[in-house]
C-alpha cells in the first residue's frame, strides 16, 4: 500500500484555483464568503423541473468543457442557438419513434447509458479508439434522449436563466447519469474535516489533517466504481475556503488521480487523456470528450458546529440532491442510496479484482427486489442495519516506509462504565452464526460506517451538540441498536479501512467530555426503569474526573499521586460527589435544548435491553459511594452486605458450598525448619536459610527485543494454527487492565489490585529456558521465583531441597517443599499463587482481571455476597483446567501443565492441614492428581473456570493444538477427550481472554509474546 501523501496542503499545485472549481465554487459569493447551496436549491428561483432544466439542447447532458474549465454554452452565437432550436424541434416530432428503440428501465437515460458503458468495458479490452467512439455515441444518446423530453425547446435563454441552468446542471451531472438502478444503488459519502485547535490535542498539524482528508477521498475514487458514486460531500467544519485543498479535490474529481470505472482503474493527465493503470501514454490522440461530471461538493462552516451537526447538514444536502435527481428523471425512486460516513483519517481498502467494498456493503444492506412483485410497496421492506468497517492501522518509520497492522477477525469496539471506547471480541456464538463473516459490534469502529440513507433519515436522535467524532458515533450506535436493526462487522469482506493514527488527535476519536456524557446519559438511560444506569455512569465519570483533578493539582505541587490519593482519602469522595451533582444538573438542563432527542423511551428499546443483548460485558457498578438512602444502595444492599449483579450458577455454587471457610491469618507451620517439607532453600554456596527476593524481576525487568531481522521474521510469521488462534480468538485485555491500573493508582477502586505470586519449577539442566520466561510473562507477576536444583540470583532460581531423590518420579515431594517454602516466606504479601512448569506461558493481565472479577470475588466469599475487604475468612479456591481422571467426574483434578491458581485460603489449607496428613512420604510423578486428592479429602473441589461462552481459560496444550484438535467419534478412544469436562472444540475451545498455555518452549514463548503484545 502506498504511503499517505507527505505533501503539505500549502504547497504549490499543478493548476491554479482560478481555472475552475469542481468542488462547489458556486457555493461562494463574489466577496468570497460561504453561502448555502441548500438554500438556493430550495428557493423558488431554482425550482427547476425537467422541462426547465433541459430548456434547449445546449443546456442538457454532459456539458463539454474546454481547457479553461468553462462551459462553451455561454459562448454560442444567436444563430447557433436558432439552429439548435430548429434541430431540436424536428427531433421532437420524431421522439415517439425513437423511444421505441429504448429498452424499458426505471431510469431511461441513466440505466441505458450504464448498460452501454458496461458492455463497452467488457468489449473494448483496452482498445482506446473503440472506447472513445462508443463514449461519443453514449454522450450523443444522452443529449438526444434528454432533449426529446422537453416540449419547450424554442424558449429564449436569458443570461440569468443560463446561470441557474448551469448551476443545476453542475449538480445533476455529478450522478454521471449512469446509475445501475435499484439492484446496484449508488453511495453518498460524507467526510467531515473537523477543526482541531491546540486545545483539542497537542502536536496538531493542519496540513496533516487536510492531507488525510485528501487521501480519504482519493481512496474512495480509487476503490469505488465512479458510476456508483452519487455524491461526495466534504464538510469543512470551522474553516474557510483553502484554495490548494480545493484544487487538489478538483484534481481527484476531474480524474487526474487514480479512479475506477467498473473493473478498470485509470488516470487522466492535465489534458484528460485516457491512461490505463500500469501503462504509459504512447502518443494517442487526446480525448477531449472523456470528461467527468462533478462528484465532490464542499460545504463550509466558518463557525465550528461540530461533527454531528456537520453530518446532518451534509445528509440534508444529499436528500435535497436526491429529490432533485428524481424530479429530473435521473434517479429511480426504487434506487435505495447507501450513506457512508468516512472519517478523514481512514482510507478504503483496495478492490479485489472487479469486486469492491461497495458490492459487499450492498449485499449486506440491500435486499434484492422481488421480480414477481408488481408494486414498490411489495418491495418496501429493507433492513435498518448498518455496517461498521473493520479497521487496520498504519505506522510510518523514519524512512517513510508504511507498515499496516491488521486487526483480527472478531475484533469489535465497545465501551466501559465511563462510556470510553475499549476493544472487545465477538463471542463464539456470534462468530459461529456466520463462520466469522459477520458479527455484531456494540458501537461502530468510527473509521467508516455504511447504512441505507433512509435508515439514517429514520433515526430519531440527532443531537447537534455532539462535537467530536466519538460522541457522534456513540449516539449513532445507540440509534442503530435501540431504534433500528443493529450494527455488524463484515470481518472477512472488503469493508475495511486503514486508519492513520497521526491525522486526528486522540481526543477527537476517543474523548467524551463530562457534559457530553451527561447529554447522552440523559437521552438514552432515562425511562424504562433504567435510571440506575444513568446514576451509576454519572457517578463513575465524577469519580474519575475527581481523581484526575486531584492528580493534576498534586503534580503541580510536586507530590506523588499515589501518596496523595492515600492521604486525601476523605477529600476525594467529596469532590466526586460535587462533580456528580454538576453532571446531574447538566443532564437535566440538556433536556431543554432544542436539538436534544427527547421521548426516546417511547420510540426505542431500553438501555437495559442493550446491555443484556448487545453489550453484556458492560459492568456498571451501582455502589460506588455511601449515599444515605440512595435507591441504588437499597437495591444492592442486604443487611449491610453487597449483592452481586449476577449470582453464581448452580454448578459453581455446589462446588464452593462443599468447602468450609478458612481463617486467612498466618499460622506458623514450619516446625523450626528442621524437617521436610519446611527445611527451606539454600544460597549459592549451599547454606540453608536463604530467602529469595521475589520482587527482583519486577524491579529490573529485561526488555523483550528481537535478536535480529531473521528472528523478527520467524517470530512474526503468519498462517499456522498458533498464529490463527492468537490473532483470531485469544487476546490480552490491555484496555481493562490499564483502566484498572489507573483507578488503583488514583484511589478510585474499592480494593487494591490483586497481587499474584508466580512459581515455576525446573532443574539446573533446563536453566536455559528461564530467560525467555523472564523477558516475556514472568516480569508481569508481582512476585516471581523459579524453584530449581541450583540457586542463581541472576536468573532468579532457588534450590529447594526435598525428601527423596531429584527425579521425575518424585515431583510430588518437590512440590510439597516448594509450596511450603512459598507459604513460610510470602503468604502474607500476596492474594493469589500460581504454579507451573518451565514450559508454561501465562497471560498475567488476563489472569489478574479474572481473579478480580465479580465471579471470583463472590466465590471466595462463599457465593452469596461480595466481600468488602474486611473479611477474616475466605472460601478456598482451586482454579485451573479440570480433568476427570479416567473419565470419572467424581475424581476431578487440575492439569498441572498450564498450572493452577490458589487463593490464600487454599494455599494455607494445603500446607497447614493437607501436607502433614496427605501422603507425606509418597514417591510419585503425578503431583497434580495428588494435590487434587488432598484437597478432595477436605471437600475442596476444582472450580469451573470457563468463561461465559464456554471457553476454557487454562489450556493444557499449545494454542494451535486446541484450534485443530477434534475428538474421535467415541470420546473414550482418546485420553484427552475422555478426561475433558463439558468443553467445546476448535476455535471455541479457548476463551478469548485465556490465562495459560502449556508445552511452550523458548521460541514459541517469544513468538506468542510478540503476537499477543503487538510486536509483530
Amino acid at each position: 500500500m502506498k504511503a499517505r501523501s507527505q505533501s503539505k496542503a500549502g504547497n504549490p499545485i499543478r493548476r491554479p484555483p482560478a481555472s475552475g472549481n469542481s468542488t462547489g465554487s458556486s457555493g461562494y459569493s463574489s466577496e468570497g464568503h460561504a453561502t448555502s447551496l441548500i438554500d438556493r436549491l430550495s428557493s423558488p428561483e431554482v425550482r427547476i423541473n425537467v422541462e426547465d432544466e433541459i430548456d434547449g439542447c445546449a443546456s442538457s447532458g454532459n456539458v463539454i468543457t474546454g481547457k479553461s474549465g468553462k462551459s462553451n454554452t455561454m459562448a454560442m452565437s444567436p444563430a447557433d442557438r436558432v439552429r439548435i432550436a430548429r434541430t431540436c424541434f424536428a427531433l421532437a416530432c420524431l421522439w415517439p419513434f425513437l423511444f421505441l428503440l429504448v429498452p424499458p428501465s426505471s431510469s431511461p437515460a441513466s440505466v441505458t447509458v450504464m448498460d452501454t458503458m458496461a458492455a463497452m468495458d467488457s468489449e473494448t479490452g483496452g482498445n482506446v479508439h473503440g472506447l472513445k467512439r462508443r463514449m461519443k455515441n453514449a454522450h450523443a444518446k444522452i443529449d438526444h434522449l434528454r432533449a426529446l423530453t422537453s416540449s419547450r425547446v424554442s424558449r429564449n435563454i436569458s443570461a440569468k436563466t443560463s446561470f441557474l441552468q448551469k448551476e443545476m446542471s453542475s449538480l445533476l451531472r455529478r450522478s454521471d447519469v449512469v446509475g445501475y438502478g435499484a439492484s446496484h444503488p449508488r453511495v453518498a459519502v460524507v467526510v467531515v474535516v473537523p477543526s482541531q485547535p491546540e486545545s483539542k490535542g497537542e502536536g496538531y498539524d493542519e496540513d496533516v489533517v487536510l492531507n488525510g482528508a485528501l487521501d480519504s477521498v482519493e481512496s474512495l475514487f480509487q476503490t469505488t466504481d465512479r458510476n456508483r458514486i452519487f455524491i461526495v460531500t466534504v464538510v469543512m467544519d470551522g474553516r474557510g475556503k483553502v484554495g490548494t485543498f480545493e484544487a487538489k479535490l478538483q484534481d481527484i474529481d476531474a480524474g487526474r488521480t487514480k479512479h475506477r470505472h467498473g473493473g478498470m482503474v485509470h488516470t487522466h493527465d492535465h489534458h484528460h487523456d485516457w491512461q490505463m493503470e500500469g501503462e504509459s501514454k504512447k502518443g494517442e490522440e487526446q480525448d477531449e470528450t472523456h470528461t467527468h461530471s462533478e462528484k465532490i461538493h464542499t460545504l463550509y462552516n466558518e463557525e465550528e458546529i461540530g461533527v454531528a451537526a456537520s453530518r446532518n447538514e451534509a445528509v440534508h444536502f444529499i436528500n435535497v440532491l436526491s429529490r432533485k435527481h428524481e424530479e429530473a428523471g435521473l434517479k429511480s425512486h426504487d434506487e435505495d442510496l447507501i450513506l457512508l460516513f468516512l472519517r478523514c483519517d481512514a482510507t478504503l481498502r483496495e478492490a479485489d479484482g472487479s469486486r469492491t467494498w461497495l458490492d459487499d456493503i450492498t449485499d449486506a444492506l440491500i435486499l434484492p427486489l422481488d421480480d414477481n412483485s408488481n408494486t414498490a410497496a411489495e418491495n418496501a421492506y429493507q433492513p435498518a442495519n448498518a455496517v461498521s468497517f473493520a479497521i487496520d492501522y498504519s505506522s510510518t518509520d523514519t524512512e517513510g516506509n508504511v507498515e499496516i497492522h491488521h486487526s483480527h477477525v472478531g475484533d469489535v469496539l465497545a465501551f466501559d462504565d465511563l462510556l470510553r471506547p475499549q476493544t472487545s471480541t465477538a463471542n463464539a456464538q456470534q462468530m459461529s452464526l456466520s463462520n466469522g463473516e459477520s458479527y455484531p459490534t456494540p458501537i461502530v469502529g468510527g473509521g467508516a460506517t455504511a447504512m441505507r440513507l433512509e435508515t439514517y433519515n429514520a433515526l430519531p436522535a440527532k443531537d447537534q451538540s455532539l462535537w467530536n467524532h466519538y460522541s457522534a458515533d456513540l449516539e449513532l450506535s445507540f440509534n442503530l441498536w435501540m431504534c433500528a436493526d443493529g450494527i455488524d462487522v463484515l470481518g472477512t469482506s472488503l469493508a475495511r479501512v486503514v486508519v492513520d493514527p497521526l491525522v486526528l488527535s486522540t481526543q477527537e476519536k476517543t474523548n467524551l467530555p463530562g457534559p457530553t456524557t451527561a447529554r447522552l446519559v440523559s437521552a438514552w438511560m432515562k425511562g424504562h426503569g433504567d435510571d440506575e444506569y444513568a446514576s451509576a455512569t454519572l457517578r463513575a465519570v465524577a469519580n474519575f474526573a475527581a481523581a484526575d483533578y486531584q492528580s493534576k493539582n498534586i503534580l503541580e505541587n510536586g507530590s506523588r499521586p499515589r501518596d496523595h490519593a492515600m492521604s486525601e482519602h476523605r477529600v476525594l469522595p467529596e469532590k466526586a460527589r460535587d462533580l456528580k451533582n454538576i453532571l446531574v444538573r447538566i443532564a437535566e438542563e440538556a433536556q431543554q435544548s432544542p436539538t436534544f432527542p427527547s421521548g426516546l423511551g417511547k420510540k426505542c428499546r431500553p438501555f437495559s435491553w442493550y446491555v443484556e443483548n448487545v453489550h453484556p460485558e458492560l459492568k456498571i457498578y451501582q455502589v460506588e459511594e455511601n449515599d444515605e438512602g440512595s435507591d441504588s444502595n437499597k437495591l444492592n444492599m442486604s443487611n449491610g452486605k453487597t449483592l452481586p449483579s449476577k449470582p453464581l450458577d448452580d454448578q459453581r455454587m455446589a462446588i464452593i458450598s462443599r468447602a468450609s471457610p478458612v481463617n486467612i491469618a498466618y499460622v506458623d507451620a514450619s516446625g523450626g525448619h528442621t524437617e521436610h517439607p519446611h527445611m527451606g532453600a539454600t544460597d549459592e554456596n549451599g547454606n540453608f536459610g536463604y530467602v529469595h527476593d521475589e520482587t527482583a524481576l519486577v524491579k529490573t525487568p529485561p526488555a523483550f527485543v528481537f535478536k535480529d531481522d531473521m528472528d523478527h521474521t520467524e517470530l512474526c510469521k503468519k498462517g499456522d494454527p498458533n498464529w490463527k488462534m492468537l490473532t483470531e480468538k485469544v487476546y490480552v485485555d490491555l484496555t481493562n487492565h490499564e483502566a484498572a491500573e489507573k483507578r488503583a493508582e488514583h484511589g478510585l477502586a474499592k480494593k487494591k489490585r490483586a497481587k499474584i505470586f508466580c512459581l515455576v519449577y525446573t532443574i539446573e539442566k533446563f536453566h536455559d529456558r528461564v530467560p525467555a520466561i523472564r523477558e516475556t510473562w514472568g516480569k508481569k507477576c508481582d512476585g516471581f521465583m523459579v524453584a530449581s536444583t541450583k540457586t542463581d540470583k541472576a536468573l532468579g532460581t532457588v534450590n529447594i531441597p526435598h525428601e527423596g531423590p531429584e527425579e521425575y518420579n518424585n515431583i510430588w515431594q518437590k512440590v510439597r517443599s516448594m509450596w511450603s517454602y512459598v507459604y513460610d516466606n510470602y503468604y502474607e504479601k500476596y492474594d493469589y499463587f500460581h504454579i507451573g512448569g518451565d514450559d508454561l506461558y501465562l497471560i498475567v493481565e488476563n489472569l489478574r482481571l479474572y481473579l478480580e472479577s465479580e465471579e471470583i470475588q463472590l466465590a471466595s466469599n462463599g457465593g452469596h455476597y461480595l466481600p468488602d475487604g474486611t473479611e477474616e475468612s475466605q472460601t478456598p479456591l482451586f482454579l485451573g483446567r479440570r480433568f476427570a481422571e479416567g473419565g470419572d467426574r467424581d475424581r476431578m483434578f487440575i492439569s498441572g501443565g498450564s498450572g493452577y491458581t490458589m487463593n490464600k485460603a487454599a494455599l494455607k489449607t494445603l500446607v497447614v492441614d493437607g501436607f502433614p496428613n496427605c501422603f507425606p512420604h509418597l514417591k510419585t510423578f503425578s503431583e497434580d492428581v495428588m494435590v487434587a486428592t488432598c484437597f478432595r479429602k477436605m471437600d475442596i473441589l476444582p472450580y469451573d473456570t470457563k468463561d461465559d461462552a464456554g471457553g476454557e481459560r487454562y489450556m493444557p496444550f499449545q494454542p494451535g493444538h486446541h484450534l485443530t484438535y477434534f475428538p474421535p467419534k467415541n470420546p473414550k478412544d482418546d485420553w484427552y477427550s475422555n478426561y475433558s469436562v463439558d468443553v467445546k472444540w476448535g476455535k471455541d475451545h479457548c476463551a478469548a481472554k485465556s490465562v495459560a498455555f502449556h508445552y511452550i518452549k523458548e521460541d514459541l514463548m517469544r513468538r506468542m509474546h510478540a503476537i499477543l503484545y503487538h510486536y509483530c
